[in-house]
């Protein structure tokens, strides 16, 4: 696992919670993760990972799962220099 795919998941889990298991194709608003979760989850990525996501990249299909939301932070932002 690279520092994003950990941070993913250490974000996710910490915004839902710790009694549901998460995998990288679980669906976020099947475990009731609204527009306000998932602002906290891109607040808490951001923060973590020293960088801003770009405005176009703020759609809620880029953060559906876990796998959408690491892929487009690897395409994006893989070459950032990660804190």
């Amino acid at each position: 696992m690279d520092l994003i795919q950990e941070t993913v998941f250490r974000v996710i889990g910490n915004v839902i919670g710790s009694a549901l298991t998460v995998d990288m194709d679980s669906s976020l608003s099947e475990m009731r993760v609204n527009s306000i979760k998932i602002i906290q989850i891109i607040a808490m990525l951001e923060n973590e990972l020293n960088f801003e996501l770009d405005e176009e990249d703020l759609i809620m299909s880029n953060f559906a799962t876990p796998r959408q939301t690491i892929n487009l932070l690897r395409e994006k932002y893989g070459s950032v220099e990660l804190a």
